[in-house]
């Protein structure tokens, strides 16, 4: 820091008196915070969320397929004790 720069700060300082200048640094300090979490928190955190939230929208995309199987080999199955229900029903007649 150089000798103009510190008497500028002390110019505003006394200008502004202490409680602003405090209030002031309290701000920046909260700045500086809020920027170290967004990169080191945040952006970790959304990134690795959209990765979850991708994964499992491709699993519901492939428990769906199971299902349409599923209700397909049903409809099979339907079909079959239908015709062996119609096949003894006629056998007993």
């Amino acid at each position: 820091m150089t000798e103009a720069t510190k008497r500028t700060l002390l110019d505003v300082a006394e200008r502004f008196g202490v409680p602003v200048v405090i209030l002031a640094a309290i701000l920046w300090m909260a700045r500086e915070a809020a920027t170290s979490v967004h990169y080191s928190v945040i952006v970790p955190m959304v990134e690795s969320h959209t990765q979850f939230l991708e994964s499992t929208s491709e699993t519901l995309h492939e428990l769906g397929k199971t299902q349409d199987q599923q209700a397909a080999t049903l409809r099979e199955i339907a079909a079959s004790q239908k015709e062996i229900h119609t096949e003894l029903m006629r056998s007993k007649q």
